[in-house]
Order: C-alpha cells, then structure tokens, then sequence
C-alpha cells in the first residue's frame, strides 16, 4: 500500500502472464527493478484532482505562472501546503495520523475490503501502459488470509491457512503451495524474497503491530482533506529513501485507509500504484473461506527468484 513495508508499499504492481508480482510496498523495503510488460510490476498513475505539492512550490517564474494558470479552482490552503520547512520535513500530526490508523487496524479481528487498483506498466522504450484490476482482501491476523486478484490479463489467489500457503491460478488449472506454519505476515515476506511472490497489501497485516511500521519515512505533510466515495478523508503525502507515497486515511472513529498511491522513485520512469479500498464488515461463516479448492488443478512447484528479479511463475 500499501503498500509502509513490504504496501505496502501498497503491491508493487500488477502481473501479466503467469507470474505474480504485486502489491506496494511503501516504506521499508527497496522497489523491485523495473517492471516489463509480460512479467513485471507496475503502479499506479497519478490521480486528476487534487493539488501537486510542487506546484505549489517556488520555482522559476515563468515556469511557476504556467503551473498555477493549470490549477484547478478548489486546492489545498497555502497553510497546509506551505508549511513543509526545509529543516522541518516532517509534520508531527502526519505520523500521529499513521499511528492512530494503524492501531485502529490492529484492533480488528478481521480485515475486509474490495480495492479497485491501476498501475503503469514501463517498458523498454519508457512507454508506459496503464493496467487496471480488482482484489478482494480478508484477512484474520496472525494466521489467515485469502487475497483474490483479477487483472485486464491474469487471475490469482493467495490462501494462508495457519499451515500452508497457496497460491492458484484458476484459469491456467494449477496451483502451488508450500509449508507455512509461521504467521502471515513471515509467510509473505518470504514468498516475496524466495520466490517473488508479492502479495497485494501485505503491509495492512504489519500496520499497528510492528513497531518500526514506519521507520523508513522522511518526510510527511497534509495535503488536503477530499471526498472519497462519499466520506471525508485525510490526504496525507510521505517520502522514504526510494518511494513517493500517499495516504487517505478517513475522518472520525474508525481511520481506515481508503486510498493509496505510490511512485517508485528509484526508476527513472516513476511508474505510479493506486489503490482505492471499499471496507466492508465481517460475514459470518467468513472463516471458511481461507482453505482453498485445489481437487480439479494440477501442482506445481514454486520456483526459487533469481536474484534482482521479481517474478516467479
């Protein structure tokens, strides 16, 4: 999301073929190298409305009028924008936000969302192509977890049960899974540094419940506070050594994040991640829903990443 550790992060992008890399990793955690068309990852592009901080910013005269003659009429006050100092780039009330978001998400027995995501896809000539997709998330920390990803190319599963972990492709007609008695969140982190294997927001799993959640963060400020699908919201802008990261975190008792984005700094291309997160509550019998069908597929082994790679079939 994140995509805060390996987003977060949010997922760092979207697969292609038959391999899977996906999911930001937002704060901790170095990008993966440039994502490829057939078997890479990608994010999100930049969203149309709301305002750019270095628009906002002093520069060349010429330059600075374009900008602002560009600027949509409802933008951020200059106290909110402006208030980023060179020897002050953090804003205290920006990793209160963070924290106050992660302990109500460590507070809940279940995790439940659907996400509508975009990442961009560079290629070798640095074009960029947007790819959309979907994910249905439902976690039970520390021990179970079931991620359903669908994109404009592939579909996948990810099931941690307490035992294993599985990951399926239905259309292709297997899966493969691996012992895994360790809680979820180990269980990811090794899939993504064995195997490549990123699990989309994995991070949420880490938020509230790891101390150095957010060690990586540099800088930190409010951007605004916009609508997102009817609720007010917190647009809250980050920086870590290799990542460019936003949160919209929602107003009142229950802080949920309810959009993400990343930019992988690190790639000259900065291909962008966006995640918007729909929070829905707990169905009963929800439970049952973290063993996977598995009888009509055939078994596969994962295979080992190469190193500086990010994909695994």
């Amino acid at each position: 999301m994140l995509a805060p550790h390996s987003f977060g992060g949010l997922v760092r992008g979207l697969v292609l073929a038959t391999t899977v890399v996906i999911a930001p990793a937002i704060v901790a955690q170095p990008p993966t190298t440039p994502p490829q068309p057939s078997d890479s990852t990608t994010q999100e592009p930049k969203p149309q409305n709301g305002p750019d901080k270095q628009q906002l910013q002093p520069g060349a005269d010429g330059n600075q009028r374009q900008q602002q003659g560009q600027m949509p009429q409802e933008r951020a006050p200059q106290s909110q924008m402006g208030a980023m100092q060179p020897d002050q780039p953090m804003d205290p009330k920006a990793m209160a936000a963070l924290n106050r978001m992660g302990q109500y998400l460590a507070s809940l027995k279940m995790l439940m969302f659907n996400a509508d995501i975009f990442t961009e896809v560079v290629l070798e000539n640095q074009q960029k192509l947007l790819i959309g997709g979907t994910v249905k998330y439902m976690a039970m920390p520390p021990k179970q977890l079931r991620v359903d990803l669908t994109t404009d190319s592939i579909t996948r599963q990810f099931f941690h049960n307490g035992n294993k972990f599985t990951m399926l492709a239905p259309r292709n007609g297997y899966f493969a899974e691996m012992q895994a008695p360790e809680p979820t969140a180990q269980v990811l982190s090794k899939a993504a540094k064995d195997y490549g294997i990123e699990v989309p927001f994995a991070d949420l799993l880490e938020w509230g419940r790891k101390q150095d959640t957010w060690s990586g963060i540099k800088e930190g400020f409010l951007v605004n506070r916009p609508m997102i699908n009817g609720q007010r919201t917190e647009h809250w802008a980050f920086r870590s050594e290799s990542l460019d990261w936003e949160i919209w975190i929602k107003v009142g008792d229950t802080p949920l994040p309810l959009r993400i984005s990343t930019v992988n700094t690190r790639d000259p291309a900065k291909p962008r991640f966006i995640a918007t997160l729909n929070w829905t509550e707990a169905k009963p019998g929800a439970a049952g829903s973290f063993s996977p069908v598995i009888e009509k597929l055939k078994q596969i082994k994962f295979k080992k990443a190469e190193p500086n790679k990010g994909a695994t079939q």
